[in-house]
């Protein structure tokens, strides 16, 4: 008999080229976790898994699809810990929510935790208006936990969770607000969550419907994040956070759209 030692928390990144920012990440969570379990999105083309593989040797080469969810409910099969600790390569601990854990996962009535994640705008940190509270699910109890694997979809936890104000920091090398960032990056990630809900058999209705859903969507939450959210707060960068989440979703809904078209007259 193979004896497999007690863990009680796995560390998950799902990443792809993170050689400037895994180092910060893996130091942040060494000594708190008892394993890291790291999925690289298609083969590497720089140092990252070199980084790596000096604190884990359980590293995964999947094939390219261009987003991290469609890996995530690999790399939860892979944890053996009862708490699951899902991280990114552009984010670390800070020394706060380092030292908490431990009594976190001591807790008996709870199954995840929300973590107080930084927003960053032109290098400085948001410390003011809604856009500077935004809570992200990290910790959780692994038997509790599901995710789909859809582009931009979260972990479901079957049980009660709880927002904690520790602070997890989120400083990605990119405007995660610019137009540009936009136009390069999401739009590619609306074809591909609009592929998959395709692919699986989510889009049950006509190109039309579609495109409609499209402009309303784009209104309702283009108005809703920046008036009941109070995203105007935040001035241009609320502006902007709420045109370019409409503007997300209004392509998804296009594409599904488009995709439909495509498929009939083929």
């Amino acid at each position: 008999m193979v004896f497999i030692p007690y863990m009680k928390i796995s560390a998950c990144l799902v990443v792809y080229n993170e050689e400037k920012l895994i180092k910060r990440c893996l130091e942040s969570i060494k000594g708190i976790v008892d394993e890291i379990i790291i999925v690289h999105d298609g083969p590497c083309n720089d140092e990252t898994l070199k980084i790596s593989k000096k604190y884990t040797n359980r590293i995964f080469i999947r094939e390219r699809i261009g987003e991290a969810e469609p890996h995530r409910p690999f790399c939860l099969n892979q944890a053996k810990g009862e708490w699951v600790l899902s991280i990114d390569a552009d984010e670390y601990l800070s020394s706060e929510l380092r030292d908490k854990i431990p009594t976190l996962i001591k807790n008996n009535e709870l199954d995840g935790f929300n973590f107080l994640s930084t927003v960053y705008y032109k290098g400085k940190r948001v410390v003011r208006g809604p856009i500077s509270k935004s809570y992200k699910l990290m910790l959780f109890r692994r038997k509790s936990a599901t995710i789909s694997g859809i582009i931009h979809d979260w972990y479901k936890i079957n049980g009660k969770v709880k927002d904690i104000n520790l602070i997890v920091e989120h400083k990605p090398e990119i405007d995660m607000f610019s137009y540009r960032i936009f136009i390069k990056k999401d739009l590619k990630w609306a074809y591909l969550q609009a592929k998959r809900y395709i692919e699986e058999g989510q889009a049950k209705h006509n190109f039309l419907f579609y495109k409609i859903k499209a402009i309303f969507l784009f209104l309702f939450i283009f108005s809703y994040n920046l008036f009941f959210r109070l995203f105007f707060l935040n001035g241009i960068l609320g502006i902007k956070a709420a045109l370019l989440q409409g503007m997300y979703n209004f392509y998804v809904n296009w594409y599904i759209g488009d995709i439909i078209i495509k498929k009939k007259s083929t």
